[in-house]
């Protein structure tokens, strides 16, 4: 009978600190603080304001803890307990946020094994060309625009490589065949592509460029790709898709 009785006492108190916090306000809610728990507060907005963030968004930040730090309080858990670091620590998370790893969308896999199987394939035209000395030793399937394609092309293969090899939904299994005829007939189109690109009508838009320029594009497409996964916090290989993860950018 004593044990209901204090079981009910308790429950009508953290009913009360709930509505000290929801009615009356924060004011009124920290005034209910016992003194360990105000110490804390004080010392949390101070390191707050230490760390570069405005007195409204720092009063904000305490005022949506009072709640849980009254709960804890009718508990006998302190703030320091209830979330386990010092005011400091807990300051340091509330302005430094860890941003959770998100799944990279399907274009920016496209676009970053674009660029990286194009910087490949240019830089590698390019050293041939810069060390033979003769373009017309390298011309077939070189062009710029057919290395371009040609890189595209492959990050946009390997990118979905990965997908088609994954086991269905449905029976647990890799339908090999719609890899297979899938992979061929990326293939054939891409090589097609090569040919067509390749005819002497189309030499105009597709030039064998310069060893030089062709490591001046490698470059470029590098620094592309650099300043990609740099904008989108992305992290993993680009030629294992799967390993591939983004961070946004944190809000200025």
């Amino acid at each position: 009978m004593r044990r209901l009785q204090v079981s009910e006492k308790k429950q009508e108190t953290e009913q009360a600190e709930k509505q000290v916090v929801q009615g009356t306000g924060a004011k009124a809610a920290k005034d209910r603080l016992s003194n360990k728990n105000k110490d804390y507060l004080y010392r949390l907005r101070k390191a707050l304001l230490a760390g570069g963030m405005s007195e409204s968004k720092a009063e904000a930040e305490i005022s949506k803890r009072l709640p849980e730090i009254l709960e804890a309080q009718v508990k006998g858990q302190p703030a320091n307990v209830l979330y386990g670091a010092s005011p400091k620590v807990l300051a340091d998370r509330i302005l430094h946020p860890e941003v959770k790893p998100q799944k990279v969308p399907a274009w920016i896999i496209t676009v970053d094994g674009g660029l990286i199987y194009t910087a490949i394939l240019t830089l590698m035209f390019g050293l041939i060309q810069a060390f033979s000395g003769d373009n017309k030793s390298t011309a077939s399937g070189s062009g710029i625009l057919t290395l371009l394609i040609m890189g595209i092309g492959m990050g946009w293969f390997f990118s979905k490589y990965e997908s088609w090899i994954q086991p269905s939904s449905k029976n647990g299994k890799t339908s090999w065949g719609k890899v297979i005829g899938a992979g061929v007939g990326s293939i054939v189109a891409l090589m097609l592509v090569v040919f067509v690109l390749s005819l002497p009508a189309l030499q105009v838009i597709n030039p064998v460029l310069p060893g030089w320029a062709d490591l001046i594009v490698a470059a470029a497409a590098y620094g592309l790709r650099w300043l990609l996964r740099r904008h989108y916090g992305i992290e993993g290989s680009s030629f294992t898709p799967s390993t591939m993860s983004m961070k946004k950018p944190e809000d200025k």
